[in-house]
């Protein structure tokens, strides 16, 4: 099992609505590579955890980093883990505020490598929202 951390910023306005829009091709396509996580959205910016294959991850971030609609792309972590932290979720989605955005983004810098720890964050994290 390998897991992927990565931030990045859009290169144009998105809105939540154009991000929910996308979520059932994204997650239809996750489910089809078998890869589960994570995506926050703040003010243009972007933080995924994938979860899957190493080879496929690997593709899969291939393609992100060559999207036109990603700039300043920076991986947190990138490395096996012992099983999926987020197995329930083919792409869990969460707007949220910059402040939030910015304090998760600092709480993971802490345990980048360490899948275990982060599936409680993000949890916890988003335990006030709904299920997207």
């Amino acid at each position: 099992m390998h897991h992927l951390v990565y931030t990045s910023t859009a290169t144009a306005p998105l809105t939540e609505d154009n991000l929910r829009g996308q979520l059932g091709h994204w997650r239809a396509t996750n489910a089809r590579l078998g890869v589960t996580g994570v995506l926050l959205y703040s003010e243009g910016n972007v933080l995924q955890v994938l979860e899957g294959d190493s080879e496929v991850i690997r593709s899969l971030f291939a393609t992100i980093a060559r999207d036109v609609r990603h700039r300043s792309i920076t991986k947190i972590a990138d490395g096996p883990v012992p099983g999926r932290a987020f197995s329930d979720w083919s792409m869990r989605f969460r707007a949220v505020e910059s402040a939030d955005y910015d304090r998760f983004v600092q709480q993971i810098h802490f345990a980048p490598n360490h899948a275990s720890s982060l599936a409680p964050l993000l949890e916890a994290f988003m335990a006030s929202d709904p299920l997207d």
